[in-house]
């Protein structure tokens, strides 16, 4: 693990003066954006930018609201994020940051869905960064927007693209989702349709999640699409954390599934490619942007493309710069 900057660290450090969300629970990308940036050899010129750019909207830090014998006691209130940060600092202090990912991680992954998968991309920013206090703030946050979708564990003998497209075909005519993307996707989950049903595939592996969120993205441009790709690096990078790997890939695969049926089928022609790039382009390119989700996108498909190999991770990137 490459060890940050002083400029990154300084202004991941100066990011957190800001709460971890904003405006209608929407996530402060901040943290993220600047670690992945810093990832990607940008300069300090650039993560400056980046941070004055994402930085307008975002709300000051509300603080410590009350002391925190226990996190569980807020779990999924979306407040006190100050007084959770205070927590797990003590608990890193007293266990070791080590112990503490290893008791917590699998204690909050049925809540993966938490605030459209960005607790967990937040976290796992903040172990690729090796910041404990951002590692902390992450915690915090997972904590405090903790959203299980809660569907039944019960097993089928079926492809994950089949199951996808059979409750597709179930949800089909639905009442419009509305909110934002968590919400329709608790939506998605309490559809009778979905709700009860056999959703787990028989076997499965942390590749097929990723492989079916990276063919649905590269089918249809879609933010939330976009959301179920960047979720299964974040997965991947926390996995050493999350105790029975069979248990945590179920939680993963419910809700990039959940995620999927939100999305409306595109009636538009298949994206057009884009001129050819190589990763060494894509990646000078998306070093100096500013917007929060192409450098997140950018960043992730770069990395899954070094464990896959499979080149429309680059095509996502590179379409996404276009």
């Amino acid at each position: 693990m490459a060890t940050l900057s002083d400029t990154c660290r300084d202004l991941l450090t100066r990011s957190r003066r800001y709460g971890p969300l904003y405006g209608d629970r929407l996530a402060n990308h901040l943290p993220m954006t600047l670690i992945a940036l810093e990832r990607m050899g940008a300069s300090g010129e650039a993560m400056e930018r980046a941070f004055d750019v994402n930085a307008r909207r975002l709300q000051p830090h509300d603080g410590e609201i009350g002391a925190v014998a226990d996190a569980l006691d807020w779990l999924g209130e979306g407040r006190n994020a100050g007084g959770l940060e205070r927590f797990f600092q003590e608990s890193v202090r007293r266990d070791g940051l080590d112990a503490v990912l290893r008791d917590w991680v699998p204690r909050l992954l049925p809540g993966v869905s938490a605030s459209a998968f960005h607790c967990l991309i937040r976290l796992a920013y903040a172990i690729d960064a090796g910041d404990v206090d951002e590692t902390c703030a992450a915690l915090a946050y997972w904590v405090m927007e903790y959203a299980a979708l809660d569907l039944a564990p019960d097993a089928v003998d079926e492809a994950p693209a089949d199951i996808a497209a059979r409750l597709a075909s179930v949800v089909a005519g639905h009442a419009p989702w509305d909110g934002i993307i968590i919400d329709r996707m608790r939506q998605a989950a309490r559809h009778p349709g979905v709700a009860g049903t056999a959703i787990q595939p028989a076997t499965l592996d942390l590749r097929q999640v990723a492989q079916f969120a990276l063919a649905a993205y590269h089918a249809q441009e879609d933010f939330t699409l976009l959301h179920t790709v960047t979720a299964c690096h974040a997965f991947r990078v926390v996995a050493p954390y999350a105790g029975d790997p069979r248990r945590a890939l179920r939680y993963l695969w419910e809700a990039v599934l959940v995620a999927s049926l939100t999305v409306e089928p595109s009636t538009a022609p298949a994206p057009t490619p884009v001129a050819e790039i190589d990763w060494h382009a894509c990646m000078a390119q998306a070093a100096r942007a500013t917007d929060a989700h192409v450098v997140k996108l950018c960043y992730s498909a770069w990395c899954e493309s070094l464990v896959y190999g499979d080149p429309r991770y680059l095509a996502i990137a590179a379409r996404k710069l276009a």
